[in-house]
């Protein structure tokens, strides 16, 4: 094959000679053609490039790409100049090419050296074409024929090239159709399986649709039929009721007229109790008259219990003056036990004696007035001389303030000790030290009456729970004396009755008091509504500043209890109050609470 492709000088007949220069022709026109695709100089040609030689070539954009896909055997995507030419040489040597007719070569060789006439073109170019079997392959054989006359005409030698390219574009072409057809039987083939299955598809569904309704049809007609003997039962229901309801009227009809004869004597008897009605009115009137002239005389002892409840108030307000001006006393004989204390400490050095015991809160002072002699110092007791005045009801923990006898000059040879009343358990070694307090606070407590007040300040004061309380009558106090911060404090406590009949008394102590505490019962709600009142009383009487301590008393009864933490939290927080719940019995909470207070 190659050797008849190869050009071998001379001795070559025409024929053969004129196919060479064609194969040298036909590389320069196909250098050509790849300069015409590759106008940006790659090197390289695409399949997009490859469809600019549709202006050169009488053939389409698909049969172009149909020549490039020929041309790319290695599938790369894009042509060389190598491949392009090598592609183009093997239409030369393709078999079905060589084996075109000679009779054809050798009519279109004379024809090109006669020049023939157009009708004798016309003939040989169709001949050609029916050769190729191209007839009908070409949308437009008129441009092939003019370039097949041109080449004819001008370049004979480049004629069988041109034949044997169009017979190579024509077998891609029919290549390309019959892949067309096949895929389109395919198509059809594969449309005609599927219009087969939705057929198919279709009439199962028309079976199960058929097969539902007949179920559904068969389930309301056995529905109905229930429906239908259930509206019969209720029919015969209702006619059963309809005979009982009969029956009712009947007996309804003669309760009627039985209620129609008792109206009948309902009558009779509204006469007979008219009668009485006016009997008992002329009582009535004659019973007003005696509670009017009641009404008189409770009025006449309304006023008497009023005036003496004055009275009482007025001996009250007197017996309170009376306490204030020995509060006063009190004070100021506590200044002079101060100076006393502080001659004694001068005079230390030389006591003889030395005062043993401790205090435990429920000591009383006693003032010592003796001489000493220089010889028998050491072994001289005194005696006490002065007078005492013990708190009401107080004996355990209470501070005990002495009344002193007012002396016009004290010796510098009298001192001042402390006689423990009843002894605790401290040290024997133990030295007493002279108490004077530092501060002394009045606070009085206030609340309804049994809300726990009596009860809470025993507590207190003594440590210990007493069941049999009484009501305070009047006001109370006691004493209690405490250590904070280093400082002794006495704590006057003011226990004040909690009946409505003392609002006027208590009030009175509100202007010269220190702290006041205000009790609830957590049992009792009534207490707890009473608070806030009591609040505008305090604030009223002694003004915003002074402190106030709300307590919830008896929280031990929480199995009882109307008055929750947070509500009392709560009205504490708005009213910028301390609060505390505490329980007498148990004594929680309660030394707490009053030293936060004195505090």
């Amino acid at each position: 094959m190659e050797e008849e492709c190869k050009v071998n000088g001379s001795g070559l007949n025409p024929r053969r000679r004129g196919s060479d220069w064609g194969r040298i022709a036909l590389l320069d026109k196909t250098k050509e053609f790849f300069q015409t695709c590759d106008v940006e100089g790659k090197g390289f040609i695409t399949r997009t490039d490859m469809r600019r030689l549709h202006r050169e070539l009488p053939l389409s954009a698909a049969e172009l790409e149909d020549v490039f896909d020929s041309l790319d055997t290695e599938h790369t995507g894009y042509l060389t100049l190598e491949v392009f030419s090598s592609g183009f040489s093997r239409f030369s040597c393709r078999p079905e090419v060589s084996s075109l007719p000679e009779a054809l070569y050798q009519s279109q060789w004379e024809a090109r050296l006669s020049g023939g006439e157009d009708g004798e073109e016309e003939r040989h170019f169709c001949m050609l074409l029916e050769s190729l079997g191209a007839s009908n392959v070409f949308e437009d054989p008129g441009e092939v024929r003019s370039l097949w006359a041109e080449l004819r005409r001008d370049e004979p030698h480049l004629l069988s090239n041109f034949e044997e390219f169009l017979a190579r574009v024509t077998h891609q072409i029919k290549e390309a159709h019959q892949e067309r057809k096949e895929m389109e039987s395919a198509l059809q083939r594969k449309a005609a399986t599927h219009d087969s299955e939705i057929r198919h598809l279709y009439e199962e569904m028309e079976a199960q649709i058929k097969n539902e309704k007949d179920r559904l049809v068969l389930k309301d007609s056995e529905r109905l039929q229930l429906r239908s003997q259930d509206l019969e039962h209720q029919l015969f229901s209702k006619e059963k009721e309809l005979e009982q309801l009969f029956q009712k009227q009947k007996g309804l009809e003669l309760q009627c007229r039985e209620l129609n004869s008792e109206k009948q004597e309902s009558r009779v008897e509204n006469v007979k109790l008219k009668m009485t009605n006016d009997e008992l009115s002329r009582a009535l009137d004659s019973t007003s008259q005696d509670l009017s002239l009641a009404q008189e005389q409770l009025a006449m002892l309304q006023e008497q219990a009023a005036r003496l409840h004055r009275e009482k108030e007025m001996e009250m307000y007197r017996v309170t003056e009376g306490l204030q001006r020995e509060k006063q006393s009190l004070m100021k004989q506590l200044d002079l036990l101060r100076e006393m204390n502080k001659h004694l400490k001068d005079e230390r050095d030389i006591c003889s004696g030395v005062v043993s015991g401790c205090y435990g809160g429920c000591g009383f002072f006693l003032f010592f007035l003796g001489r000493r002699s220089e010889r028998s110092r050491s072994r001289e007791r005194a005696s006490p001389t002065c007078l005492m005045t013990p708190a009401s009801r107080q004996k355990g923990d209470s501070f005990i303030i002495p009344t002193l006898h007012q002396h016009k000059s004290l010796p510098s040879d009298r001192f001042l000790c402390v006689r423990e009343e009843f002894p605790l358990r401290c040290d024997k070694t133990r030295e007493a030290a002279l108490f004077v307090p530092d501060r002394l606070f009045k606070v009085v407590l206030v609340g309804n009456s049994s809300v726990g007040k009596t009860s809470l300040l025993r507590s207190f004061c003594e440590g210990r729970f007493h069941a049999a309380t009484t009501a305070t009558v009047g006001v109370d106090y006691s004493v209690k004396t405490l250590t904070l911060d280093n400082m002794q404090i006495a704590m006057q406590l003011w226990d004040t009755a909690g009946q409505e009949r003392y609002r006027s008394i208590t009030k009175q102590f509100f202007r010269k008091a220190d702290g006041v505490v205000v009790m609830y019962d957590v049992t009792v709600e009534e207490s707890f509504k009473a608070v806030q009142p009591w609040l505008v009383n305090v604030q009223e009487a002694a003004g915003e500043g002074i402190p106030v301590l709300l307590l919830g008393n008896k929280m031990d009864m929480d199995g009882e209890r109307e008055v929750s933490f947070k509500d009392a939290e709560q009205l504490a927080h708005e009213n910028k109050v301390m609060f505390f719940e505490v329980s007498a019995y148990t004594g929680k909470n309660v030394t707490e609470s009053l030293t936060r207070l004195a505090r």
